[in-house]
């Protein structure tokens, strides 16, 4: 009886495991997929808070040394941010697709600045 338990378990971690890896992945799902990478800086906020494309255009709205927000229109394909901080650390964001509506993205550097924000496109 207890073997067949731990065997259930065993099971069962593998499949959670391996859901969860697949949930995680940060890659692009596709190996011929367009890539497209823009990069904003805090220096550059007042004068330039606006990166577009034909594809997306992402407004920096707000500037707090550690944390900045903004929105993103997303017209096709899928945008996720990246945002580098001054103590070497970095956050990724979510993939957000296409719609009407502007999306809500932000950046964190808990106990530390953030150094530039990457915005990563692809098809």
């Amino acid at each position: 009886m207890r073997g067949c338990i731990a065997r259930k378990f065993a099971m069962f971690g593998l499949a959670a495991t391996a859901a969860l890896g697949a949930l995680g992945t940060t890659t692009l799902p596709a190996a011929a997929a367009t890539v497209r990478i823009q990069t904003t800086t805090p220096d550059a906020i007042p004068a330039w808070n606006t990166v577009a494309t034909d594809t997306y255009r992402c407004v920096i709205t707000g500037n707090y040394g550690w944390r900045w927000e903004g929105r993103c229109n997303v017209y096709s394909g899928r945008l996720r941010t990246i945002t580098y901080c001054a103590d070497g650390s970095y956050s990724t964001g979510l993939w957000i697709g296409a719609r009407p509506e502007a999306w809500a993205v932000w950046g964190n550097c808990p106990g530390s600045t953030w150094t530039r924000v990457v915005f990563q496109w692809h098809s």
